[in-house]
């Protein structure tokens, strides 16, 4: 077991958000599906700690979700944090040094998302596609047990969404 939800809820002061939602995952690839609305994000947001559960519990790999637990966990929510007058690289530098993991990891993850030619354009220059691939090599940086990505192909032209499901 990777993750386990049991009875999760989240509530804003009446409007009901989540509703005793459980599942159980093993290492895999998911999708979350339903209407806009539905808490999916909500659910997303509550495993990377951005939103607390009003009840219910997380498991992330068979003990209690902590925050300690982020170190295995990579998420890309909505879009991509970026500092735009930085490089790819030099983005990448800035979470290697601040999740204190070598910075040999920055060319494996650019080699991934096929950004390893991007040189001295700075991420303020780069495509929404060019982006949101960056934002997922930041994911990947910690090499995680689990991949949390939050509508990812959102503003991608029909050729970057193909990309990006090749990449997944």
């Amino acid at each position: 077991m990777l993750l386990k939800i049991n009875n999760l809820q989240k509530h804003y002061r009446k409007n009901i958000a989540l509703h005793n939602i459980s599942l159980t995952l093993t290492p895999g690839i998911y999708g979350l599906v339903g209407p806009n609305g539905a808490g999916k994000s909500t659910i997303l947001k509550m495993l990377v700690g951005l939103l607390h559960p009003t009840s219910g519990s997380i498991l992330f790999d068979n003990g209690q979700w902590k925050r300690s637990s982020l170190s295995q966990i990579g998420a890309l929510i909505e879009a991509p944090a970026l500092y735009g007058n930085l490089t790819a690289r030099e983005n990448l530098l800035v979470h290697t040094k601040l999740l204190g993991i070598p910075d040999t990891r920055i060319d494996e993850v650019l080699q991934i998302v096929d950004l390893k030619d991007t040189g001295k354009k700075r991420a303020s220059q780069f495509s929404l596609g060019m982006k949101q691939r960056l934002g997922i090599a930041i994911a990947l940086l910690n090499n995680p047990k689990l991949l949390i990505l939050d509508e990812p192909t959102n503003g991608l032209d029909p050729f970057g969404i193909q990309e990006l499901r090749e990449l997944i």
